[in-house]
């Protein structure tokens, strides 16, 4: 088969496409919070965290995600992992397995489901996740240092709103992909 040419680009089509997709209401809000999911998320933020953090298998970036994700749902399904962490259902018990060996996860039948298991920290994993939300939370104080605690409350107080709300509008996505209920809005302001 023959191979397709490469699309050309003349320069006006450069200018062209400089020119920013986004624009209007909430078009700076889109843009800065794409941009900090995508930092959060990268490799080398969570490579750094991972090592600042001694993780107890180095350099296992699917292990320690699976721990993180532990962190914030306690138990869960290993099935019910593999999207968490972008992996497919039997890469995740092998990574339980892993888990398992080092000490960090322990199963035990699921209550709602006999027929299945659930996994969750054992305390050797529960001190390797506490070392984990020591690192994460240095970089927040660094972040925040110069916040005023009624600024930082706000901000709180708005992104928790925004996340029950995309939550509740679309069909509580944000329930399913996390595993775990958002935060509710304490108050209207």
């Amino acid at each position: 088969m023959a191979r397709r040419p490469h699309a050309s680009l003349e320069p006006s089509d450069v200018e062209a496409s400089s020119a920013p997709l986004l624009h209007g209401r909430g078009a700076d809000f889109s843009v800065a919070l794409q941009a900090l999911v995508t930092a959060m998320n990268s490799t080398a933020v969570r490579e750094s965290i991972l090592e600042q953090s001694d993780f107890p298998l180095p350099g296992d970036m699917p292990a320690f995600l699976l721990v993180n994700q532990l962190i914030y749902r306690t138990s869960a399904r290993p099935t019910d992992m593999a999207d968490a962490i972008g992996t497919g259902r039997s890469n995740v018990s092998k990574i339980v397995r892993r888990l398992e060996d080092a000490g960090l996860v322990g199963r035990m039948p699921d209550p709602d489901d006999g027929r299945q298991s659930r996994i969750a920290l054992t305390a050797v994993g529960r001190d390797a996740a506490r070392r984990i939300l020591s690192v994460s939370s240095r970089a927040y104080e660094v972040i925040f240092d110069d916040w005023s605690d009624e600024d930082f409350d706000q901000l709180q107080a708005l992104v928790v709103r925004m996340v029950a709300n995309i939550d509740a509008r679309l069909d509580h996505t944000i329930e399913r992909a996390a595993g775990v209920r958002p935060p509710q809005p304490a108050a209207a302001f």
